[in-house]
């Protein structure tokens, strides 16, 4: 299978697979290729376990130079870590960056830094704002990930607001309360700027129960209620009002797109937004958002119903289709009312469906998009950049200038080297011979150096509990070589250090002094 493989390769190339020097080029690069990943054929008990025995000795063991082969952001750029943004070349193993996680923001973990040098830098434009990075780093957008220098005008990328991530989160709590925010700011109230969240009112017992609601539904959040005074051109005098106002992006944010809103711009809200179908999810988020907006733009009649009035027609539309109301005009301008019965939420009263789930509660996405304006690639610097790599975890990817990024992939070519490989026994040790052999067994795989040198260290620590593991591995990686930079000189540097090698600078440093001789990597 792997030969026809090859051949369908070869001809989608152009070539004629029966030419002479091809006709057996299909059986050799499969034999190559089987050779290359016979390390998934080895299991680390045959690797190490014959070979470990007791021995009373606690110093550095090191096994140095083992060569190897296996298959596979400039230092000012600002990345987004948990505790400040900070740019690349400060970011070290332990440090949380923020990423998205299927639009959602969520914190992880960097394991493994690495770094290289290169000329060539692309900067990328977007309506979020600017970064630089190589011109093959990839970067999530509407249809998936895509390489920088293949970026186009017009790109939708994945992004959030650099300025929100240092706001305060809220833990929402789904209900009447949450409901009644929603119907409040729909009929009175207005969000600005995506963050400005005010209600101004006559009546001080609305206001207050709306402030109730409001920190009921956003716990930690606590709005003010002021008095203030509104001009009114049909009294031509000015009002005295009640004003409750909240200035928070992780709130206005979600208010927003649950109303479908835009985020932009200073102007009131109220006369756009459409009926948010979450508040359908319980029986309680929806009487919430009813009495919100009833006591906002409604009254009540003599039979205990209330009537909902709005000029905003396709939500009342919206409304009056779920409750199944009819929709009648008011008077001789654009309003539009409908009836809300106390019973509105009885199945089988008149007929009706009553309450009716037609959405499960959720939170929306943190993230956005923001347009690519434009990619230049910079001119080739007189000093070579120094651009670094993260891998992380339990995700991946990271953010820079809030755009959604992630490390090089793998291209499925070669990277050579060499592996410094070290331990400090507790009680066992293991025959020399076996670590270049480990190593070898980690390498014929489809790997990525930072992976790699991370599972040779994690191995040895589980199979001799030591008190501590150290790896250095030294690479050239043949698609840095080829493709992309091409530059020739580049060469890739990842650690791990496990127990007293992380925890005590004086046993890393020592190691790492003894591994310089002859580090030189000759290819």
């Amino acid at each position: 299978m792997i030969e026809k493989l090859i051949e369908q390769l070869l001809k989608e190339l152009g070539q004629d697979v029966n030419r002479e020097g091809l006709e057996k080029t299909p059986e050799r690069v499969a034999k190559a290729l089987r050779y290359l990943t016979s390390g998934y054929d080895k299991d680390v008990k045959q690797v190490l376990n014959d070979a470990m025995f007791v021995e009373d000795y606690d110093e550095m063991v090191i096994v140095k130079d083992i060569d190897f082969f296996s298959l596979c952001v400039p230092s000012k750029q600002i990345v987004n870590a948990v505790d400040g943004a900070k740019p690349a070349r400060a970011v070290r193993p332990g440090d949380r960056l923020w990423t998205l996680d299927q639009g959602y923001l969520k914190e992880t973990t960097v394991t493994t830094v690495t770094s290289r040098r290169t000329r060539e830098i692309v900067e990328v434009r977007t309506t979020g704002g600017r970064f630089k990075i190589t011109p093959d780093h990839p970067v999530m957008t509407e249809s998936g990930w895509v390489e920088a220098q293949d970026l186009r005008p017009g790109t939708n990328v994945e992004w959030i607001n650099p300025k929100s991530l240092c706001r305060k989160p809220y833990e929402l709590k789904p209900g009447y309360a949450l409901g009644y925010v929603l119907g409040a700011v729909a009929a009175d109230g207005s969000i600005q700027q995506g963050r400005r969240i005010n209600l101004t009112v006559k009546s001080a017992a609305f206001a207050e129960k709306y402030r109730t609601m409001f920190t009921e539904a956003f716990p930690g959040a606590e709005p003010a209620i002021e008095r203030v005074t509104v001009p009114s051109s049909f009294l031509r005098r000015d009002v005295p009002m009640f004003r409750v106002r909240t200035v928070s992006r992780a709130i206005g944010e979600k208010l927003c797109r649950w109303l479908r809103v835009s985020e932009s711009g200073s102007r009131s809200k109220t006369k756009s937004f459409e009926f948010p179908k979450v508040v359908t999810s319980s029986r309680e988020m929806m009487r919430g958002f009813l009495d919100g907006y009833c006591d906002g733009d409604g009254y009540a009649t003599g039979s205990g119903g209330r009537f909902i009035v709005s000029h905003n027609r396709r939500f009342l539309a919206a409304l009056a289709d779920y409750l199944e109301t009819p929709l009648a005009r008011t008077g001789t301008d654009d309003g539009a009312r409908i009836y809300v019965s106390s019973r509105w939420d009885q199945p089988g009263w008149f007929g009706k469906h009553g309450f009716r789930q037609q959405s499960d509660f959720y939170v929306p996405v943190d993230s956005t998009h923001s347009t690519v304006l434009g990619v230049r690639r910079l001119a080739p610097a007189k000093k070579p950049h120094t651009v670094y790599s993260f891998k992380c975890e339990p995700y991946p990817t990271f953010l820079i200038a809030g755009h959604l990024s992630h490390n090089c992939e793998h291209h499925l070519l070669p990277f050579v080297g060499k592996a410094h490989v070290a331990y400090m026994p507790r009680k066992k040790i293991v025959g020399l011979s076996k670590i270049p052999r480990l190593v070898e067994m980690y390498s014929r795989r489809l790997q990525v150096q930072e992976r790699l040198t991370t599972q040779i260290a994690n191995t040895l620590n589980e199979a001799l509990q030591p008190r501590g593991v150290a790896v250095v591995m030294e690479a050239i990686h043949l698609c840095m070589l080829m493709r992309g930079v091409e530059k020739q000189n580049s060469k890739a540097v990842t650690s791990a250090m496990l127990g007293s090698f992380r925890d005590r600078p004086e046993t890393r440093a020592e190691f790492m002094e003894l591994i310089k001789s002859g580090r030189g990597l000759q290819i």
